[in-house]
């Protein structure tokens, strides 16, 4: 009996596409692919894929471009940065190391970018690298905080004092004179209050002042609108304070004021026969029925005059507010008195 051996085939012998874009490593009945740095098996296991690095997380190459290669990747850095010698990730370009930024005198770096400065006294130029003098008396008139600025030098000025001020030792501010300590009664019916090269008077309640000026004046409350009059007042000035009248057609305090209600106590004009009808601020009368005139004169209306109509079989009389009917011999007065009811008498004529 003839006997028969198994021998393992080499399959990275027999295939050379196997294990494509790595090398293929023979095992006992089958094979492996070992896969270079930045490459994996593919699905079917039969070679290596390169990996896309950047596809892996958003932040590869922070300050710049993730750009995929085969078996690794490199970054493409923003402006301001440079790439680090791997090239894996970016870092700032500090400018100011190279040639002080190309800036005048101070180069300030930061992230990305950089930024030139100048000394005090100095400004920076359009073209943003080189130091121009400040003029500050020009550019500044209110640089001596009240005094005038007289002299200017590169890089420093001097200040001249006038005005309640006087000159500090460096010459660059002024120093005040304080007013309300020289003078105590300086503010008349008021506080003083010392400013920078002057004063202010500070009024009592009732009077104000102004800066630089003497003594306090009275405040017109009324003409300046800050009094607390109600809106139904007359407001009155008076040294120092102000004074709220009602006006017509109100009562009260001046401060708060209610309308006058003159039908109810009495002061109004309107005549015995009409009625009084209050009003905000004020009245109005109107006639009452059987009345006419012009609410403040009422006269009885004389129906029966006015229609000679009323009371047919009988007599119209007049009366205030109305009127009655006297009826004829065989009619009677209606309830209300302005109609006569019943039928007429027939006279007979007996004679032939």
């Amino acid at each position: 009996m003839m006997m028969k051996n198994c021998m393992d085939i080499n399959e990275c012998e027999h295939n050379s596409l196997l294990c494509r874009g790595g090398d293929c490593v023979n095992a006992e009945s089958n094979f492996e692919c070992d896969c270079p740095l930045g490459h994996e098996l593919s699905s079917l296991h039969e070679d290596c894929v390169d990996i896309n690095e950047c596809s892996l997380s958003d932040n590869m190459c922070r300050s710049g471009k993730c750009v995929n290669m085969i078996g690794l990747y490199q970054c493409t850095c923003n402006p301001g940065y440079q790439a680090t010698p791997d090239r894996q990730s970016c870092m700032d370009v500090d400018e100011c190391m190279i040639m002080n930024g190309d800036c005048d005198t101070q180069c300030s770096n930061s992230e990305s970018s950089y930024e030139c400065n100048c000394s005090e006294g100095y400004t920076l130029m359009p073209d943003m690298r080189t130091c121009a003098d400040i003029d500050e008396c020009e550019n500044n008139p209110g640089i001596c905080d009240g005094g005038r600025c007289g002299t200017n030098i590169p890089g420093v000025y001097h200040c001249l004092s006038y005005d309640g001020l006087m000159a500090s030792v460096d010459m660059k501010t002024d120093v005040d004179v304080n007013e309300c300590d020289i003078d105590s009664n300086i503010c008349m019916f008021g506080e003083c209050e010392n400013t920078k090269g002057s004063f202010i008077c500070h009024g009592q309640l009732g009077y104000s002042g102004k800066k630089g000026t003497v003594g306090c004046a009275d405040v017109d409350e009324c003409d300046i609108g800050v009094h607390n009059c109600n809106m139904h007042t007359s407001c009155l000035n008076i040294q120092g304070n102000f004074k709220c009248s009602c006006r017509k057609g109100w009562v009260g305090n001046g401060f708060k004021c209610v309308d006058l209600d003159e039908c109810s106590n009495g002061s109004h004009q309107c005549n015995i026969n009409a009625q009084c009808v209050n009003t905000t601020d004020s009245y109005h009368s109107t006639c009452f029925g059987g009345f006419t005139g012009d609410n403040f004169s009422c006269l009885d209306v004389d129906e029966c005059a006015e229609n000679i109509n009323l009371c047919e079989n009988g007599q119209c009389l007049n009366i205030p507010v109305t009127y009655n009917c006297e009826c004829e011999m065989g009619f009677t007065p209606g309830s209300d008195c302005k109609s006569c009811q019943g039928k007429p008498i027939l006279k007979l004529n007996w004679l032939q």
